[in-house]
């Protein structure tokens, strides 16, 4: 999740959609998503029968992810890409929260 976070900020740090910096960096920035998608499904798979609302809700963070760089192209921002942006972000709330009602923190 640390790793994800800075990827994340990393991205958004270059500057507004749209901007030469930013569309730029997209590729690299999809290319890092999907990557960081599939080790997380596989952590997930290893480790079946976790917290019933920490599975759901990290999948969805996850899912949300997917979704968001399956559907980003260069230029300014699409609505729908706003959405599912603010949609991953709720759903990164219920693992976060479980996770530092246990002590990890990130």
């Amino acid at each position: 999740m640390s790793e994800y976070s800075t990827t994340a900020k990393d991205w958004f740090g270059l500057g507004p959609r749209g901007t030469p910096a930013r569309d730029g960096g997209m590729p690299a920035f999809i290319a890092d998503t999907k990557d960081w998608v599939v080790r997380a499904e596989t952590v997930m798979d290893e480790h079946p029968g976790i917290q019933p609302r920490l599975q759901r809700t990290l999948q969805r963070y996850v899912d949300d992810l997917w979704l968001y760089v399956n559907n980003i192209a260069p230029g300014p921002e699409e609505p729908y890409d706003d959405a599912a942006w603010n949609d991953s972000l709720v759903a990164y709330g219920g693992p976060l929260r479980i996770c530092q009602e246990l002590g990890v923190r990130w």
